[in-house]
């Protein structure tokens, strides 16, 4: 590698890592502490959703839910059923105002599938991990904030790479690993800074680059909206249904039957962002902590409840959904919870060494660089 183009590595390492170096603190804190979401919230006493049945009982049908729902509020539509994989014992019903095809302006209502009873839902903000995702997502800045905060995970993964590149020619007079302490703290922070940054550099480059693409989700889903799901739609959306809708549990038999062994993910209703105003939507997931993450779709005639053509969901959103548990480190137990919370950490310690580095850097070298360019300036 020539000096000029490692000086220009250099300068990449160092600005990008500096632009995004408080939103990585922040993004350290929160995330060291959403990786045991589960147990805080179990600590706390807000995870708990009453998902309880006696043994042998079958869940309620999804018509006596959904029309449970309704009742809640009947001015509203339902035009969404969710079934969550983690609580096998809760139906997430969507209420939307009639006509409606997106999700504003409506509610969900949670109910226990085998006795029908409403849970309480609570906004992200009144509880501490909702409070934490929230400011770990988008800084509570709702869209814009989102967009920053993917940019900043984009430039986290520009400083990895070129972190790396620098790396190795800096070490080349170096033993791997010097800790030298007993020179002056810029030195001292500078191993660590190394040492840290290329022990986390593998899991620092996925958490980056996952937590971006998670950032960039509202584009990925509405780029799939417009063109796969609208392809799909559009093949099948000749003539609006006339006759009798279907009910939701032959609608959800349906789906499954085209997909067996697949559990239901979600179903949209007609007239939904993610259905035609003719058909139904049913997205079905697998069984393990993997193929959770991958769906397939069926779409359901609303009038004689068959499936008319089923899709799978291209490979940018299967990386999304995949990007979630890369990111949080949450599908391989309490071990892995641990393993990221250190990794977490020593981020941390990466980025406040860093910042140090750059903070105590030669004066005479920053007065040069300044006269410098006063010197060009006078010229000019």
């Amino acid at each position: 590698m020539t000096p000029a183009s490692l000086r220009a590595w250099r300068w990449v390492h160092r600005w990008t890592s500096l632009v995004c170096s408080v939103n990585l603190l922040i993004l350290c804190v929160t995330g060291l502490i959403l990786v045991f979401h589960h147990e805080v919230e179990h600590l706390m006493g807000t995870e708990e959703l009453d998902t309880s049945f006696t043994e042998g009982q079958a869940p309620l049908p999804l018509e006596t839910l959904v029309a449970t729902a309704h009742r809640q509020d009947p001015a509203l539509e339902p035009k969404f059923v969710s079934f969550d994989p983690e609580e096998r014992g809760a139906r997430y019903i969507y209420l939307s105002p009639p006509g409606a095809r997106d999700f504003e302006g409506g509610r969900w209502v949670v109910l226990n599938a085998y006795t029908g009873a409403s849970q309480i839902l609570k906004q992200p903000t009144e509880t501490l991990t909702g409070f934490l995702l929230k400011l770990h997502v988008d800084l509570f800045a709702g869209f814009a904030g989102q967009m920053f905060v993917g940019v900043m995970g984009l430039l986290f993964v520009v400083s990895t790479v070129s972190g790396l590149v620098v790396y190795g020619p800096f070490m080349k007079k170096l033993a791997f690993g010097i800790l030298r302490f007993g020179r002056n703290t810029r030195i001292a922070n500078t191993d660590l800074h190394n040492l840290f940054g290329v022990a986390t550099l593998v899991w620092a480059f996925v958490v980056g680059l996952t937590g971006a693409i998670l950032s960039f989700s509202p584009l990925i889903v509405g780029y799939w909206q417009n063109t796969e799901m609208a392809s799909l739609i559009a093949r099948h959306a000749a003539e609006p249904r006339a006759g009798t809708v279907v009910g939701v549990d032959e609608v959800a038999r349906a789906g499954t039957a085209a997909f067996p062994g697949m559990d239901l993910a979600f179903i949209a209703y007609p007239g939904n962002d993610y259905a035609s105003d003719r058909h139904y939507s049913v997205v079905v997931r697998g069984h393990t902590e993997l193929t959770q993450r991958i769906l397939s779709v069926a779409l359901v005639d609303a009038e004689s409840g068959k499936v008319v053509e089923t899709a799978e969901t291209p490979w940018y959103i299967t990386a999304l959904l995949l990007s979630g548990p890369f990111h949080f480190g949450d599908y391989g137990g309490l071990p892995l919870q641990i393993l990221w919370a250190l990794f977490t950490i020593v981020t941390g310690v990466v980025t406040v060494t860093g910042f140090v580095v750059w903070l105590k850097r030669p004066r005479a070298r920053a007065v040069a660089g300044m006269t410098a360019r006063g010197t060009q300036g006078t010229r000019a």
